[in-house]
């Protein structure tokens, strides 16, 4: 699943190019990616205009005119594809069939707009959507999902870290990381890159936290997150940036899918652990 790096490069990159649309049609062959009727959902989204694209956590907020909204949950799968007749821009899960060859047998839903450039929605696996809200709505469901702060925001504080760590002391400090109640982006990749920059191990209990250590991870989520987004995300099987192109951080990345190599600081190899049903690497000798 694309984390919030990820998917922030995406929202910058469709944003570009879809502000300012407005939308002619919608058409969707699967019914469970929106959340009213196809005849419902085509009337009200005909018409309106796209007037922002924003992010919350992992998901995407399509801004329309007459205060509507489309969120967007990518999922492991979702790809975001913009075209017109002389660009393409694509964010999300590459896939091999292409770009020229659009709609695919991927396509699930598509918005045209009126100058004939298209939106498509494409999920290999169908587990992404597109639910359409009116302010008030979208966010009384953003408030059903208590959602915790935006790691690079000013809402999250060392002092507000402190405070969430206090509540939950017998958490692992990978689970708690991972937990968007607590924070909201730091995924499987990022939770095992931070527990690598502040030296602890991710199985560790929260309660066992030194203030030292406390202070480097809250430094390490928003170094580590801020250095994503400047190098467009990390690629591994199921990422690609709104251009289509390979995101670099995967090249930076200390621990994270490099079990059984050899730890960049100390040549100790990387080893790997599960924990809460995720596996999760790190360095048995930088990490105590």
């Amino acid at each position: 699943m694309p984390e919030l790096p990820e998917v922030e490069t995406i929202k910058r990159g469709l944003g570009k190019n879809i502000v300012g649309k407005k939308i002619a049609d919608f058409d969707c062959d699967w019914q469970k990616a929106i959340n009213y009727s196809l005849k419902e959902y085509k009337s009200k989204v005909r018409g309106l205009q796209i007037k922002d694209v924003k992010r919350r956590a992992k998901m995407l907020i399509l801004n329309l005119s007459k205060n509507w909204n489309i969120l967007v949950h990518l999922k492991m799968t979702g790809q975001l594809v913009y075209g017109s007749k002389t660009k393409c821009v694509v964010g999300g899960h590459p896939i091999e069939e292409g770009y020229d060859c659009l709609p695919n047998r991927f396509t699930h839903a598509t918005f045209t707009f009126f100058d004939q450039s298209h939106l498509y929605f494409n999920d290999i696996r169908k587990f992404g959507w597109l639910r359409l809200f009116t302010d008030a709505e979208l966010a009384e469901e953003l408030a059903k999902l208590n959602l915790g702060p935006e790691p690079l925001s000013s809402e999250f504080t060392l002092a507000y870290l402190k405070g969430r760590l206090s509540k939950r002391p017998n958490n692992r400090i990978k689970q708690f990381l991972m937990d968007s109640s607590n924070v909201v982006g730091v995924g499987n990749i990022y939770s095992d890159e931070v527990c690598f920059y502040a030296k602890v191990k991710p199985i560790r209990l929260v309660k066992t936290l030194k203030e030292s250590e406390i202070k480097l991870i809250y430094k390490g989520i928003k170094k580590i997150l801020a250095d994503s987004i400047k190098l467009q995300g990390t690629t591994f099987s199921d990422y690609r940036n709104a251009q289509g192109e390979a995101g670099a951080f995967s090249k930076k990345l200390k621990v994270y899918g490099r079990y059984g190599q050899k730890c960049k600081i100390c040549g100790t190899i990387i080893k790997k652990i599960k924990i809460g049903g995720r596996t999760s690497s790190f360095c048995p000798q930088c990490q105590k």
